[in-house]
């Protein structure tokens, strides 16, 4: 038994530490949270060692400028190969990003659980398309140990992109910087869809396709997740629904066959010499000239959205993320154009970063060839 003045001293040492500790420290708690796909986490809150698989922009901008400190490990090739000119931005303003270990990247096979381990993450934050690619590899991963919460802004649905940011707010402790984003997207994907209902209009036709391999080799479209999600908060009847499960390319007849009333061709920083350019440091006339040369494609100048010059070009980067509602905003704007003529997208869209983000993006984001 502890004598009174071993124990006085003990109770005065715990208080003193707890006095002096960072405020983070001396908030940490144990708690369990539920993550998108329904599984029940323990986790120690807020996590301080996290392996950071996507939606980084996401992490960023919910967890506040520090969060990325606590960050030991990334999927670097998701962000770095696939957004080339977002991810040289956000090095330029914290180079240690491109110091960070790359644990590899779900799609080319190359992520590795044995890295992830070797890191000690407290906290393992992977997207639902990544738990999913991953197979029995990410129950491997959640057998040897580090907590792993998914979350998921791919599937498009309002419920998902608030569900993921108030948990992202939870384990990193920012629950109200969470909230008022979430809060922001709910109203403006809810707006939307109110005035689309109280119009009573039909919904027009649409036809999205991934315009990475440009105007000679079909690109994927999509069924009911990214931009056939979107397309369908917008009021849009997506003409691929029907036949694309999740996203894949469709026969190109049959697109001549449903004679879509709008098209929009998602772009990116690609290398592809003819693909859709689209994004940072992007310039208008380049992102117009690809996208012009997409209606040449065969059968094409018969339709009405080529005939009606309804013919629109999006950032890639700008869907599956929580400032995707300027997204929705824009498949609005030219789905119903006159009911949403109030509405600046591109402006909404970059807006997000100069009140969420340290980078401020330069290029094209949203266009149409006129």
């Amino acid at each position: 038994m502890l004598s009174f003045h071993r124990r006085r001293f003990l109770s005065t040492a715990a208080a003193t530490a707890a006095a002096i500790a960072p405020p983070s420290l001396a908030r940490a708690q144990t708690r369990r949270v539920t993550d998108v796909i329904g599984r029940e986490v323990a986790l120690t809150l807020p996590a301080r060692r996290i392996l950071l698989g996507f939606y980084f922009e996401d992490f960023f901008a919910i967890g506040g400028p520090e969060a990325m400190d606590r960050v030991v490990g990334i999927s670097k090739a998701a962000w770095k190969d696939w957004r080339p000119a977002n991810w040289a931005a956000h090095v330029a303003t914290r180079p240690g990003l491109d110091a960070l270990p790359d644990v590899g990247e779900v799609e080319v096979g190359t992520f590795s659980v044995e890295k992830v381990v070797a890191l000690r993450p407290d906290l393992v934050v992977l997207g639902d398309w990544q738990a999913k690619g991953l197979g029995s590899e990410f129950q491997r991963l959640v057998a040897l140990g580090p907590p792993v919460v998914v979350v998921d802004y791919h599937a498009q649905s309002l419920d998902r992109h608030l569900a993921s940011t108030r948990l992202l707010g939870a384990v990193l402790g920012a629950e109200s910087r969470a909230e008022a984003i979430a809060q922001d997207y709910e109203r403006a994907v809810r707006d939307v869809g109110e005035r689309v209902a109280r119009s009573g209009r039909p919904a027009p036709r649409i036809y999205i396709e991934l315009g990475n391999k440009g105007p000679a080799e079909q690109g994927v479209s999509y069924g009911d997740q990214m931009w056939g999600a979107i397309a369908r908060s917008a009021g849009g009847d997506n003409i691929t629904r029907q036949v694309v499960r999740t996203w894949a390319p469709v026969a190109p007849e049959q697109i001549l066959a449903a004679r879509p009333e709008v098209i929009v061709i998602a772009g990116s920083e690609w290398r592809h010499p003819t693909a859709q350019l689209m994004g940072e440091g992007i310039a208008l006339g380049t992102a117009r000239e690809r996208l012009a040369g997409f209606t040449r494609r065969p059968g094409w100048a018969n339709l009405p959205a080529v005939r009606d010059g309804r013919v629109h070009a999006i950032y890639h980067g700008a869907s599956r993320t929580v400032m995707d509602y300027a997204a929705v905003q824009y498949f609005a704007k030219i789905l119903y154009p006159d009911l949403f003529a109030d509405l600046d997208p591109q402006a909404a869209y970059l807006d997000f970063y100069a009140r969420h983000l340290p980078i401020r993006p330069q290029g094209t984001f949203m266009t149409s060839l006129t």
